[in-house]
């Protein structure tokens, strides 16, 4: 837009010029050729680096027919203002040569009306034009050289702008970050703290009361028939729902203090002194009921424990898994030969009937009944086998 603004300026100075030195038959071509070639060469640098090129070259070209035809000096300014944005240097000697022709020259081409005055009228008339041109070339150089600077300052202020906004963007970004470390700091604190308070009544006021229960029990058998049998009944009532009560307490404590993803992580950690642990959580920890919660620590903590006491192979994955409709647990310990061969039936061997792999006995003890119970009580299903490894996949919907 800006670049329009000053061609706009610029053909007008010419556009007056054309009008005071040329004959009336000449000045239409010439106001014709001046808008359209000017307007051309503002289209032609909106199409980038080739429309540009193409720019320098129409602009040699004009400049040479600036010394072929004299007349041709009044598009120095408009040329002088492309060149300047440009600094096409060759194409700026061209357009000097063509002044210098002008000046030097005897004849004119298109009907300048200097062409029937005598020799005095003509130089006269020829400073006239020159100084005007000279006028409106410095006012053509000093529009491109504001445009041009205009433009650059526009583009570092978007440059610093968008850097404003880059940096805006990770600030947010961190401060989310430390917000939700925070969150997750205040969240561990709390559920430390939950199970402090959660052990600390199981183990002082459970017992206290338990205590209570015992003796107040043994004194009903003492005073059976006595006059405070049933002042000790009501006490051993009330002790018993206080019981109940504190029972039922510190479980929701309990309940709310276990973080699934953190409970089998410490499940695992046994294995990392002896294997090279993978493990991946991918679900919604906090909406996870407590029975899925239960029977999936019970279910990786066999799997674990089996692990632990027959495998022989170097690889552990646990894994766990949310979909839309169920929740997926795999555990599962391997060798990497294994893993690329898993076809060869040389790893397995058959021991009493079953098939159980060298590096993990899975067998069909308590342990691994135990896993399968859990997932069918919640409606789910249990896969154990032993073809690479030791392996148990559980589903388990929600």
């Amino acid at each position: 837009m800006k670049n329009f603004l000053d061609k706009a300026v610029v053909m007008l100075f010419s556009v007056l010029l054309i009008l005071n030195a040329f004959q009336e038959g000449s000045r239409i071509i010439l106001i014709f050729l001046t808008i359209t070639v000017a307007s051309f060469m503002s289209f032609l640098r909106m199409l980038g680096v080739k429309g540009i090129l193409a720019n320098k070259i129409i602009t040699l070209v004009l400049g040479v027919c600036t010394i072929v035809w004299p007349d041709m000096i009044v598009w120095t300014p408009m040329l002088a203002y492309e060149i300047f944005l440009d600094r096409h240097l060759v194409a700026g000697l061209v357009l000097i040569a063509g002044v210098v022709r002008f000046y030097t020259g005897e004849n004119v081409s298109w009907g300048m009306v200097t062409q029937n005055v005598g020799d005095t009228g003509t130089y006269l008339s020829k400073v006239y034009v020159g100084i005007y041109v000279l006028l409106q070339t410095c006012l053509a150089v000093y529009l491109s050289y504001r445009t041009e600077m205009l433009l650059k300052y526009e583009k570092e202020n978007r440059k610093i702008r968008d850097e404003g906004e880059i940096k805006k963007e990770t600030l947010k970004k961190q401060n989310r970050n430390l917000l939700e470390e925070q969150d997750k700091s205040i969240s561990a604190a709390q559920l430390a703290e939950r199970n402090r308070i959660a052990r600390e009544i199981h183990d002082n006021v459970g017992h206290m009361l338990s205590r209570s229960i015992l003796q107040v029990g043994a004194m009903m058998v003492v005073h059976k028939d006595g006059p405070i049998a049933d002042e000790l009944k009501s006490l051993r009532e009330t002790l018993d729902t206080a019981m109940n009560n504190i029972r039922s307490s510190v479980h929701d404590i309990r309940d709310e203090a276990i973080k699934l993803d953190t409970a089998l992580e410490e499940i695992a950690e046994p294995l990392k002194g002896k294997y090279k642990v993978s493990f991946e959580f991918d679900a919604d920890a906090e909406n996870i009921s407590k029975e899925i919660k239960y029977a999936t620590i019970n279910i990786v903590k066999e799997a674990v424990s089996n692990i632990i006491k027959y495998s022989v192979n170097e690889y552990v994955d646990i894994r766990f898994y949310e979909h839309p409709s169920m929740y997926q647990i795999v555990v599962h310990d391997y060798n990497k030969q294994s893993e690329a061969g898993s076809g060869d039936d040389s790893s397995t061997e058959r021991k009493n009937g079953s098939e159980v792999n060298s590096g993990s006995s899975a067998g069909e003890g308590m342990g691994l009944e135990n896993i399968r119970t859990r997932a069918e009580k919640l409606g789910g299903n249990a896969t154990i086998t032993n073809e690479n490894g030791f392996r148990v996949f559980v589903r388990i919907p929600k």
